[in-house]
């Protein structure tokens, strides 16, 4: 009976994944969509970027040399990156509301043994803190939408960057890609930023988008309150802590208070300054015991889309804030399971695409969580969740989601499936080579 349920889910795993590309055909021609079609495939069956691995899970008619050239040549493309990159923001801003938290963070590919691709330069290492090795930047953004179980993460967009080759500093591709989102989105969900992100230029970005946005403050800024330009810390001193908040599990609270302030945006001191209105959200960690510090931190905020009132920005801020580091761990599943650092292309055109291709393949390996439920049911074995705590698939499970697709596309070699009209047909099904007629 389990591996009847097993088939039935490979089947339906295969039927999704060639609906979800279907949604991308109309901006591509044949055989740019079915070059497309064949790295995604190769990339979840390899779980590698590296493109001989991906061709070696094609199993091709023809040699392992041609198809790596196949996939060579077509990487070359000079528009496939931004006309990609355009759908699936267009794609995956559908849905968000004002409860999604639209995170932003920027990343690094270190290519420690790499000196000839192109397009190199010293990167930050996130991990070390060091400007001292090769490698590219990775400006991210993903939507994280509270959910009655958990949580659902959808990838919307990722910039691979050579500051040696674009003409465009970091901070203006990140307002690029924001401004793409919120015409695909209505300007819907909520931007929330690190510490990095409190710079005026990002602060005038807000003003003139009208976007809602949670900024991590350093602190480190004069304040305008009364028409007085005074110190971030005087101010922050004078927010009094009335309202306490309690994280989901129980685990931790904060005390936390609200201030509506302006901020300056001039570079410079000005007898009358271009300003903006924001709230100051000031926070204290509450710890349980007596043995961690009860630090404080603070958000510059602000939701003109949204009509709630002051305790409502205060939890929202600090709700919101705490969803931030799922883009951490999703930066770290990608390079951990897919060896996001490991692309090897010398051509910057070529390295783009394929991180394009990636994001890609992404977006369908995340849209599966809803199915968590199905595919622990039939795969318990690779799910490895035990009785007691299969609730856990609510929560981070994209490891375990990768092996199970892993698993169902194995012996996957060629596929005829057009669009999904609601009824099976046996010709437009993936075939199994294991399997007599695909399985049906």
């Amino acid at each position: 009976m389990l591996k009847k349920q097993q088939i039935k889910t490979k089947e339906s795993m295969q039927v999704k994944f060639h609906q979800f590309l279907r949604k991308f055909s109309h901006q591509f021609s044949l055989p740019v969509f079915k070059y497309m079609s064949d790295m995604c495939l190769g990339i979840m069956k390899s779980k590698s970027v590296i493109i001989n691995k991906i061709a070696q899970q094609l199993c091709e008619d023809i040699s392992l040399k041609k198809t790596c050239e196949r996939l060579y040549r077509n990487s070359r493309s000079d528009t496939m990156a931004e006309r990609l990159q355009s759908c699936i923001i267009g794609e995956q801003s559908k849905g968000l509301n004002s409860e999604t938290a639209i995170i932003v963070d920027d990343s690094d590919l270190i290519k420690t043994s790499s000196r000839k691709m192109e397009g190199l330069k010293k990167v930050r290492d996130g991990s070390t803190g060091a400007v001292d090795q090769l490698g590219y930047d990775l400006v991210n953004i993903i939507a994280c939408q509270p959910e009655t179980e958990g949580y659902q993460i959808k990838p919307i967009s990722s910039d691979l960057v050579s500051l040696e080759i674009d003409e465009d500093s970091l901070i203006q591709i990140t307002q690029d890609r924001m401004v793409d989102i919120m015409v695909a989105s209505g300007n819907r969900g909520v931007f929330v930023f690190d510490r990095g992100y409190d710079k005026r230029s990002m602060f005038n970005f807000f003003n003139e988008h009208a976007c809602d946005f949670i900024v991590r403050s350093m602190a480190s800024r004069g304040l305008i309150v009364d028409d007085i330009e005074t110190s971030f810390d005087k101010v922050a001193k004078s927010v009094k802590l009335n309202t306490t908040i309690t994280s989901t599990s129980g685990t931790d609270s904060f005390k936390c208070g609200a201030k509506r302030v302006k901020l300056r945006l001039d570079s410079h001191p000005k007898k009358h300054p271009t300003t903006m209105e924001v709230w100051l959200i000031v926070a204290r960690y509450i710890p349980k015991d007596n043995k961690k510090k009860a630090g404080f931190f603070y958000f510059l905020c602000d939701f003109p889309n949204q009509d709630i009132s002051k305790e409502q920005v205060i939890r929202k801020s600090i709700n919101m804030y705490r969803l931030r580091w799922k883009i951490e761990e999703v930066h770290r599943h990608i390079k951990q399971d897919y060896g996001w650092e490991k692309m090897q292309l010398m051509t910057y055109t070529g390295l783009k695409n394929l991180n394009q291709l990636l994001l890609l393949a992404m977006c369908y390996v995340y849209s599966l969580k809803s199915f968590a439920y199905e595919l622990l049911a039939n795969f318990p074995h690779i799910m490895g969740y035990s009785t007691r705590l299969w609730k856990q698939i609510y929560d981070f499970i994209y490891y375990r989601l990768a092996n199970v697709l892993q698993h169902c596309f194995a012996y996957v070699t060629r596929y005829k499936i057009l669009e999904y009209g609601g009824k099976w047909v046996e010709s437009q099904q993936l075939i199994l080579p294991c399997l007599k007629n695909g399985g049906m």
